[in-house]
């Protein structure tokens, strides 16, 4: 694909529009740009920035969940990371990645294909997503059925008090046998003292001040 200078976009817009987002298509993509989309059976989708307040959320919450993983890795001899809007690959044909706002995901082999140094949804062991004013349907409904079918195992949903912050519940869901998500796990901040408390895939227990730590 032929590359544009700064001021011309209609070569992505043409790509945005085309029949299909091949993973080819998206490799020759300028990294820049490939970060702001999210790919739903070919087509792709532009991803605007969070707010202020839903980035500190995700900052504590990727600062709990790495020191989490590190204290379960360095006891069990597993390996780990935690990282922020990173693609996680659903589908390959039809391409179909999405990029949560927290990712759990084992320590991966960056020789593993055309997908280098990102996960697929088989190495993935939560994903997380907190709820947006424009995103409640998408996170609640659509990605929620998107990450069951791809076999995640695990898929926390954080909602904020009027959409902004600071944290107002966490919903925790586990993939069951009939390959759709059950809810786990419901905290709210006015009945629960902790916000998180599971043990699976590793012991994750934080307070409503840690996920406040940022705001």
């Amino acid at each position: 694909m032929a590359m544009p200078n700064d001021a011309d976009w209609s070569w992505l817009r043409a790509a945005a529009e085309a029949p299909e987002m091949t993973l080819e298509v998206y490799e020759s993509l300028p990294e820049d740009l490939a970060r702001r989309i999210e790919v739903v059976d070919g087509t792709a989708i532009v991803c605007h920035s969070p707010s202020e307040k839903h980035q500190a959320v995700q900052q504590a919450l990727l600062m709990a969940l790495s020191e989490a993983a590190r204290k379960h890795d360095q006891s069990q001899g597993t390996c780990h990371r935690v990282r922020h809007e990173l693609d996680v690959l659903l589908t390959e044909v039809p391409l179909n990645f999405r990029t949560p706002d927290i990712t759990v995901f084992r320590c991966l082999d960056d020789q593993r294909g055309r997908w280098r140094g990102k996960p697929r949804a088989s190495d993935a062991r939560i994903v997380i997503e907190i709820v947006s004013p424009g995103s409640r349907a998408v996170d609640t409904l659509v990605k929620r059925t998107q990450y069951a079918r791809a076999g995640i195992e695990h898929y926390w949903i954080v909602r904020l008090a009027q959409d902004n912050g600071p944290v107002n519940s966490v919903e925790v869901l586990r993939l069951i046998s009939d390959g759709t998500y059950a809810t786990e796990q419901v905290t709210f901040r006015k009945k629960d003292i902790l916000a998180v408390d599971v043990l699976d895939p590793f012991e994750v227990a934080l307070s409503w001040d840690q996920l406040d730590e940022w705001l």
